[in-house]
């Protein structure tokens, strides 16, 4: 078990090493020995478990993924339907410096896919992830009774998903706007038990 933790430990050491490389001086300052430096770890060692750069990236945007779905996956354990998904659904916003940190790292990775497809496919992956995430909330606050009958669930998750990337955003920018991004989910939420108006 200690070398297990050991290995984890050092794996995330230099995933959060590749982070601090691209929050402060972009992506194209990450490469294997500036990312040996910045982590306190001999070049050698780190080439042999990251060949490449890309590898470097893929993993320090995975890292990033894993660390936000295992919070989600916290939120599990609560019993209330409406605390649950109230729970899962902050977790994609940026509302402390952690989740701040791995937006910003995800986006600038994302901007990297045209180069490297990896990053592509991970970030594809977690949109799906995201998409997938906004169905369930929903499904499970319609059994809850908590989203009107006549309202399209396909249709709100996609409306769901996109409020939660723009508010995220927001956000990102400026971390007064977090309490007003929390609100604004929150109406919209709460907006779901009521039926929409009938098409004409």
């Amino acid at each position: 078990m200690p070398r297990t933790i050991d290995h984890e430990a050092r794996r995330a050491r230099i995933g959060e090493a590749v982070w601090r490389l691209v929050l402060r001086e972009g992506v194209g300052a990450v490469s294997l020995r500036t990312v040996a430096a910045e982590a306190g770890l001999v070049l050698g060692s780190l080439r042999h478990s990251f060949p490449t750069k890309a590898e470097l990236l893929a993993f320090a945007m995975g890292l990033a993924h894993e660390r936000a779905a295992a919070r989600v996956a916290r939120h599990d354990a609560e019993p209330d339907p409406r605390r649950r998904v109230d729970g899962a659904l902050h977790e994609l916003l940026p509302l402390d410096d952690e989740r701040t940190v791995e937006m910003r790292v995800h986006l600038a990775l994302m901007a990297e896919g045209p180069r490297h497809a990896e990053l592509t496919a991970l970030s594809d992956a977690a949109h799906d992830a995201i998409a997938g995430l906004c169905r369930r909330c929903l499904h499970e606050l319609r059994e809850a009774g908590l989203v009107a009958g006549r309202r399209d669930l396909a249709r709100e998750a996609v409306a769901l998903h996109a409020l939660v990337d723009g508010l995220a955003l927001h956000a990102m920018q400026d971390a007064a706007r977090r309490p007003a991004a929390v609100r604004a989910l929150a109406d919209h939420l709460d907006a779901l038990a009521t039926e929409p108006p009938r098409r004409p």
